[in-house]
């Protein structure tokens, strides 16, 4: 077991325990329960888990596996939650809180616009994540589509907060509240986001050249 500072004390600190204590487990887990509602941070999960490797040796690759899965894990459970309450999602006396009328209307025009890249992008905006996914599910959006959007979308804050905690260690717990260097990751996500896009459509659109020219190359 490696020691770590404590971010703040109180759960953040109890956080910090288990996953110095459990490692990957504690990640997976602790990131599913964020992912339900359970009012953990899921940035102070990721960081410290990246911490714990940097302190014990453990594995970043394994590291970052575990906060993939684990976030994906989160997700799809809000997805069964709205999939399971279909229409019932709105008028839950817990749900409805965040299912205001404002971020409906934005989300349900997303949908509208985008389908399930609304998903990917959803994960980038603050206060939009869970109501999205659960809107996902409430409205019937095929769980394929759902989970590929979003197994996407986790690559950046998996991959990407571990290597933080991993690299820079207590000064990034110490920043979680701050708020610059995190205005500084979200932009990296987005652009990785963006990025991962265009990859995507560069494919697709090499794919239908080959198709329309295949048949004037035949005999």
């Amino acid at each position: 077991m490696c020691t770590l500072p404590g971010p703040g004390g109180g759960v953040e600190e109890q956080v910090a325990l288990w996953i110095a204590g459990f490692s990957y487990p504690a990640v997976f887990l602790l990131l599913l329960l964020c992912g339900v509602g359970v009012p953990l941070s899921e940035e102070l999960i990721i960081i410290t888990g990246g911490l714990v490797v940097a302190r014990s040796g453990a594995n970043l690759p394994v590291m970052v596996l575990a906060a993939y899965v684990g976030v994906i894990a989160g997700d799809s459970a809000l997805y069964r939650i709205g999939r399971s309450l279909g229409p019932r999602v709105f008028s839950h006396p817990k749900l409805s809180k965040m299912l205001t009328p404002a971020r409906i209307e934005l989300l349900q025009k997303m949908f509208a616009r985008r389908g399930a890249m609304s998903v990917f992008l959803a994960r980038f905006l603050p206060g939009l994540r869970a109501p999205a996914f659960l809107l996902a599910g409430a409205t019937g959006l095929p769980y394929r589509r759902f989970f590929l959007a979003d197994a996407l979308a986790a690559w950046a804050p998996a991959l990407g907060m571990t290597w933080l905690g991993f690299r820079f260690g207590p000064q990034v717990l110490a920043d979680v509240q701050g708020g610059l260097r995190w205005l500084l990751l979200a932009a990296g996500m987005v652009a990785v986001g963006v990025l991962a896009v265009r990859w995507g459509r560069r494919r697709a659109a090499l794919r239908t050249t080959r198709v329309v020219q295949a048949p004037e190359g035949e005999p």
